[in-house]
């Protein structure tokens, strides 16, 4: 019986061709790199990234840069605006001295009509007492 099952079981196994069953054999040499290579791949590397990170400081210190310059502008602008020319100032002077040389007249003019006003008072006193005093002399 083992005959029979020995046959059976190779008839039913596929055939197996010789080229499948081998391998191919290859004598050329895996390329490594050396140390020096490796060091100036990472040396590379290195110099790439921090070449980037610092275009990316360059450019955020050169936006600061106009970002300050424009408020700088703006401020210097504003102050301009808001501060008056020597002319304007100038004309400013002469309207408030114009406005103080007013109010000193008048002032003036009330302290004159108060004495006139004050001297007239005592000028009919006076002669209401001239008056009385040379009524009773009647």
């Amino acid at each position: 019986m083992s005959a029979i099952i020995r046959r059976t079981v190779i008839a039913r196994l596929p055939a197996v061709s010789v080229a499948a069953a081998t391998r191919p054999l290859s004598t050329s040499v895996i390329r490594q790199k050396t140390v020096t290579e490796t060091v100036k791949d990472t040396i590379d590397t290195v110099d790439k990234k921090s070449g980037k990170i610092l275009a990316a400081g360059i450019e955020t210190a050169e936006n600061a840069s106009h970002t300050v310059k424009d408020k700088v502008s703006d401020v210097v602008g504003t102050a301009r605006k808001n501060t008056p020319t020597a002319e304007e100032a100038k004309g400013a002077v002469k309207g408030k001295t114009s406005e103080m040389q007013g109010k000193a007249s008048e002032v003036a003019g009330e302290a004159k009509g108060k004495a006139e006003e004050i001297s007239g008072k005592a000028k009919g006193a006076f002669e209401e007492a001239k008056g009385k005093a040379n009524a009773s002399q009647y």
